[in-house]
């Protein structure tokens, strides 16, 4: 999924920390893991990771072009995707408007 934003934007969004995020749920499932950091070498991820049992979404600003990106994956169905994607959709809006997740 991609959605447009502002440099300034796209600035925020990959400076995004973990603890930023407050959201305890995505997809009706309780969030396992919030991650802005690689796990393996510790460095910057440049956006956010949420991971929850059943599925995840990674959000990023592209590098190029004046949007961001949302990665998302459901190990249950498409219906459960499409919630994801739309939970992670307000999330991500909610941190580039500088409102706090939660």
């Amino acid at each position: 999924m991609e959605a447009p934003a502002t440099p300034d934007q796209k600035q925020r969004l990959a400076k995004l920390s973990a603890h930023e995020v407050q959201t305890k749920e995505l997809g009706g499932e309780k969030i396992e893991s919030i991650l802005s950091r690689a796990p393996g070498n510790d460095a910057p991820i440049g956006g956010i990771k949420v991971i929850t049992q059943s599925g995840w979404f990674a959000a990023r600003p592209s590098g190029t072009e004046d949007i961001y990106k949302i990665y998302a994956e459901s190990f249950r169905d498409a219906g459960h995707l499409q919630r994801i994607l739309e939970e992670a959709e307000t999330m991500v809006a909610d941190a580039l408007a500088g409102v706090p997740v939660v």
